[in-house]
């Protein structure tokens, strides 16, 4: 079918004919075009499906505590809002993906607890601001400076548990995947950072395990200011590398247990470090020295034949006691008989 109208079908030729029936061209194609590719982009709608104190939240991009203890508990992912738990000692917990969102705790001893951090066209956050918090995030993925994901402790000491940690930053170091506790004495446990992720402690002393840094990428461990212990989970022995993996105790009194297994890795700043192994650099693992061949093991040395130690003298046999009496009964018999 042509696509020239009927009246210029007949009428136009030439020149006319063939702007006539570009015209018509065009007009079928944008009228054909799907409805999305002419649309104006639309902006992304905050999502949350939460309640504050069994109360459903109102929607928007906000969801906000009271001046009191609090329960805030959201059943979906969210995207696009900032959760924040106000006055109190409040209770957080996310039960689906953090995506361009902020989870706040408040002014008291707050317990926060999320699914994955997921940024993807910006920051994904946990903080949980002023008091002694309990954190606790499944994962922490970072992807350059605009797309940072971050768990941060900040004032007090805090307790943060997360699984891994990764991801690079941007300029001026920004961003990537990064958990750090700031001020106070934190406990901070996570599992493998690798792939750039970085674990940063604070101005007092902190404990920082990991399940492993830098094995497939690399990582970093930065302690800071304090008296700080580093090592693997409950104190074990944390695998360092194979690949570039950095530790820094920072200034104080530093407890590592740390092993490299690589010339890439970096290890400083610890005063106390797991004593060395015992077969040396040289030495197979597992494998015991050997022992001296002239001398067998388990045998004791033979003493010097031409001088023997000299024999104990026998002790002098004690008087025997029967005969003392006997002795003393014969005296006092003579005395009577005398009288």
């Amino acid at each position: 079918m042509s696509v020239t109208p009927p009246s210029l079908r007949r009428s136009a030729r030439g020149p006319a004919a063939l702007t006539a029936l570009l015209a018509g061209v065009a007009a079928v194609t944008v009228a054909g075009a799907p409805a999305q590719a002419v649309a104006p982009h639309k902006a992304r709608v905050p999502m949350h499906q939460c309640w504050v104190n069994d109360v459903p939240a109102p929607p928007g991009n906000q969801v906000n505590g009271t001046e009191h203890d609090d329960y805030i508990f959201c059943d979906s992912d969210l995207e696009g809002v900032t959760v924040s738990g106000g006055n109190g000692n409040d209770m957080i917990e996310i039960r689906g993906l953090v995506i361009d969102s902020a989870v706040m705790g408040g002014e008291g001893d707050d317990v926060i607890r999320t699914k994955h951090l997921v940024p993807q066209t910006t920051f994904s956050m946990v903080r949980g601001n002023r008091g002694n918090d309990v954190i606790k995030v499944a994962t922490v993925r970072g992807d350059g400076a605009k797309l940072g994901a971050v768990v941060h402790g900040d004032d007090g000491n805090d307790k943060i548990t997360t699984g891994s940690v990764s991801g690079a930053p941007g300029q001026f170091n920004r961003g990537g995947g990064i958990v750090t506790g700031n001020d106070g004495a934190d406990t901070i446990k996570t599992g493998v950072i690798d792939f750039s992720g970085r674990v940063l402690g604070g101005s007092e002393s902190d404990t920082i395990e990991a399940a492993a840094l830098g094995p497939e990428s690399g990582g970093l461990i930065q302690a800071g200011p304090g008296d700080d212990r580093i090592s693997g989970h409950g104190g074990a022995i944390l695998i360092v590398g194979e690949h570039w993996g950095s530790v820094d105790a920072g200034v104080g009194r530093d407890d590592c247990k740390v092993k490299s297994v690589s010339t890439r890795t970096s290890i400083s700043s610890c005063e106390i470090l797991p004593a060395a192994d015992p077969g040396g650099p040289g030495a197979k693992p597992g494998k015991p020295a050997q022992p001296d061949k002239a001398t067998k093991p388990g045998k004791p040395a033979q003493p010097d034949k031409a001088t023997k130690p000299a024999k104990p003298a026998k002790p002098a046999k004690p008087a025997k006691p029967a005969k003392a009496a006997k002795a003393a009964g014969s005296k006092v018999t003579a005395a009577k008989r005398k009288h």
